[in-house]
């Protein structure tokens, strides 16, 4: 059975990748606090997080495409599809958790998100947000490791 995490952090991503903005703003509470440390970022307001995602460069034309199946490039004079998520892991005590996504940008690049969060009464009241690109492991470690397949593509 899901944890309240779990399900908390599904419902997220599926609002992000179906760019469902009223379900997205639902998520959040009214003075919902987002940082984003590697830029010195701080979003206040559930209306502020919501307009970062709708706004975001080359977003998609709301038309018929089927957005949670269909991926699309194309190039830098043509609108392309905003990045896709996919939801990995939620561990969490009460309110506070952390989540694993990966993300796929409309460049191709594959990167981590992960995110620490406080609920309140199940809505996303703060949320400390760090993003890595997923990269190939130096030489000089492979003695000392196994390597699997990357679990975010390259």
């Amino acid at each position: 059975m899901p944890t309240a995490h779990e399900v908390f952090n599904t419902r997220f991503v599926k609002a992000m990748n179906e760019r469902n903005y009223d379900e997205y703003e639902a998520l959040l509470t009214d003075d919902y606090v987002g940082e984003y440390p590697q830029s010195g970022e701080v979003i206040r307001g559930a209306k502020n997080a919501r307009a970062i995602v709708e706004h975001y460069p080359g977003g998609l034309p709301q038309d018929n495409i089927d957005t949670r199946s269909t991926r699309i490039a194309a190039t830098d004079a043509r609108w392309v599809r905003t990045p896709t998520f996919t939801f990995v892991r939620a561990e969490g005590t009460g309110n506070v958790g952390v989540s694993a996504v990966r993300a796929r940008y409309p460049d191709g690049s594959a990167w981590w998100v992960v995110n620490f969060y406080e609920l309140r009464d199940g809505r996303l009241a703060r949320s400390t947000t760090f993003f890595a690109p997923a990269f190939e492991a130096p030489d000089w470690r492979k003695p000392f490791v196994e390597q699997r397949e990357a679990p975010a593509e390259r």
